[in-house]
């Protein structure tokens, strides 16, 4: 594991820099960041990834990604350019952590994001418990280099740019010399901290203005109507318009929906879902889908079906290159759905990606509130909670 050219590296990165500045970013430093170190970071646009390098310039830093995305050809040239390497998503990945000690080892600087996705609402999500072991073993300085507008300005339910401001703060979270006094619940808690954000609570304060764009695919991330409960939202440029009762929502400069917050908007979501969940003995959600899968180097399709959530498991039934399969997943072993907005939902197991492509923009979303409240419902039930 060789961390990045440092000649090309510092090309690349200053120019990096500069575009991240164009776009609107400005760094706040507390501390000068100095390997061997263990950079987190939020994660709430696909270009996270450029304003870390740019904070942590003109230190090299190798970022650990979903592995995923190396499949990805463009996108995976960069990555192997810059020496980031793969981390297989909500599993144990001995590979990915031997890589980190490598890195350290040689006083590099790893980039890490903990979410293992990025927020669809700019709201920090849930971070296992794993990055705890993680550092404590690593016994090398740790930072938090938090983005706030980030999502924003690059929201990742489009490839549209809404400009405005960025603020990037970087600081020291846990000093090497404390690590070996914190159990993992206390490093799991203070990197929680370290990493909380929530960009509509932020905004409220802050009232940062952002350049309007078109909004298409917002509705992918927020479906229901507050006004009567249809779950069917349909974007019309700067607005979400629903077709069953005529509300119209638009969404403003301060990233607002209607003078909503998205995160509440999204909650509502959360809170109907899980009340159908807890009141329908029967609840079953369920869509046709393609399945995509590692073949060779790409993520190709491999299959049709359908795909159905209910409250005893997640079932596939349907073709895997060319012939009849069904797979089966326990709730307790799917945290979440990690999901590209409006497209599909993916479960990862034993190395292999599953991802389900569906028509629906709305589903998806609808896939991964009711999995998450799933996931925590049959961990109750096996601790005798329900």
């Amino acid at each position: 594991m060789k961390r990045p050219n440092w000649l090309l590296y510092a090309i690349l990165g200053f120019l990096v820099r500069i575009y991240a500045f164009l776009k609107g970013q400005r760094i706040a430093r507390t501390t000068k960041i100095k390997g061997p170190a263990i950079v987190l970071s939020n994660h709430t646009s696909f270009h996270d990834f450029i304003y870390t390098v740019a904070a942590v310039y003109p230190r090299r830093v190798s970022f650990m990604a979903a592995g995923k995305m190396f499949y990805d050809p463009l996108l995976g040239f960069f990555l192997r350019l810059a020496r980031a390497f793969p981390k297989c998503l909500f599993q144990s990945d001995p590979v990915s952590t031997l890589n980190v000690f490598r890195i350290l080892r040689r006083k590099g600087i790893v980039s890490i994001f903990p979410e293992g996705q990025i927020s669809p609402i700019g709201v920090t999500q849930p971070i296992a418990p794993a990055i705890a072991k993680l550092l404590g073993k690593a016994k090398a300085d740790v930072y938090v280099v938090k983005h706030m507008g980030a999502g924003l300005v690059n929201p990742p339910w489009t490839k549209k740019t809404f400009g405005g401001r960025i603020l990037t703060e970087v600081g020291l979270l846990i000093p090497k010399e404390r690590l070996a006094a914190l159990s993992e619940r206390q490093i799991l808690e203070t990197v929680v901290d370290g990493l909380s954000f929530n960009a509509s609570a932020f905004n409220a304060k802050r009232r940062w203005t952002y350049r309007l764009n078109d909004i298409r695919n917002l509705e992918s991330v927020i479906y229901l109507c507050p006004a009567c409960g249809h779950d069917a939202l349909a974007s019309d440029r700067h607005r979400l318009v629903c077709p069953a009762c005529g509300n119209a929502m638009a969404y403003d400069r301060f990233g607002t929906l209607g003078g909503r917050r998205i995160d509440v908007l999204y909650h509502a979501q959360e809170e109907k879902m899980a009340l159908e969940i807890e009141t329908n003995p029967a609840f079953r959600l369920a869509a046709p889908v393609k399945l995509e899968s590692y073949r060779g180097d790409r993520v190709a399709e491999v299959g049709a079906g359908t795909l159905a959530l209910t409250r005893s498991g997640y079932v596939y039934d349907g073709t895997i290159d060319g012939e009849r399969a069904t797979l089966a997943f326990d709730p307790r072993n799917v945290p979440t759905l990690p999901s590209d907005l409006g497209r599909n939902i993916q479960i990862y197991e034993g190395y292999v990606l599953y991802q389900f492509v569906i028509e629906d923009v709305t589903l998806p979303t609808k896939f991964v509130i009711a999995a998450e409240h799933l996931h925590k419902r049959s961990n109750a039930a096996a601790e005798g909670g329900i």
